[in-house]
């Protein structure tokens, strides 16, 4: 999927299905199957995926079950909404939140948000070379990342990151940058675009039909 705009129109629909019940739930799993769990694969470790949404999910719908609720129905929504959330950055190519920033909200706030969520990302990314970096260097030394190294690498990681945006600040200020700013959006769709919008779009109206007491 290409188009940044239909890629978030899909996730907040199918996210709304899957808090509808157990029907918007199961046809939100499905979709993600069928036309998203291929793509976010290709740039997400099964290593992290699992992890990440078995204890994000599981973790509050057994503390929900224990004390009465339905986890095992809130873990799975949560479980599919984390899916989706995965997919999103995985298939997230740079420039797309400052298109969708200035579509959305135009080239004053919008251009602000869109370059502050390209900045984020930029950083997220910095960071993880950062500590990739780092956890080779220690490997180089002899040591293993413990609870021993884990303050000192947490304050590298602060120093560079806090270095990193020094530098970006000083550049956009040479630049004369205040506040908005001139920028035309551009988005490219792809054949399955709207065929997974229109499908987004029958999930979330049967899983609402279905949560309707009869």
């Amino acid at each position: 999927m290409r188009d940044v705009r239909i890629r978030l129109a899909v996730v907040i629909l199918l996210s709304l299905a899957a808090f509808t019940g157990g029907t918007g739930t199961l046809l939100s799993a499905a979709c993600w199957i069928l036309f998203c769990a291929k793509e976010t694969f290709v740039r997400v470790s099964w290593k992290l995926f699992v992890p990440v949404t078995v204890l994000a999910a599981g973790f509050p719908g057994l503390i929900l079950s224990l004390t009465g609720g339905e986890g095992g129905m809130y873990a799975a929504k949560i479980f599919v909404i984390l899916a989706f959330a995965f997919w999103f950055g995985a298939v997230q190519k740079p420039g797309e939140f400052l298109d969708l920033g200035v579509w959305a909200l135009g080239r004053k706030t919008g251009f602000d948000l869109g370059l502050a969520a390209e900045l984020s990302l930029q950083f997220l990314a910095g960071i993880t070379d950062d500590l990739t970096h780092m956890k080779q260097a220690l490997r180089i030394k002899g040591q293993k990342l413990s609870v021993a190294t884990l303050p000192p690498l947490a304050a590298g990681l602060l120093l560079l990151s806090l270095t990193r945006a020094n530098h970006v600040g000083a550049h956009l200020a040479r630049r004369g940058y205040r506040t908005g700013g001139t920028y035309v959006p551009a988005f490219a769709r792809s054949g399955t675009d709207l065929v997974i919008l229109c499908t987004a779009g029958i999930c979330a109206a049967a899983g609402f039909l279905a949560a309707i007491p009869a």
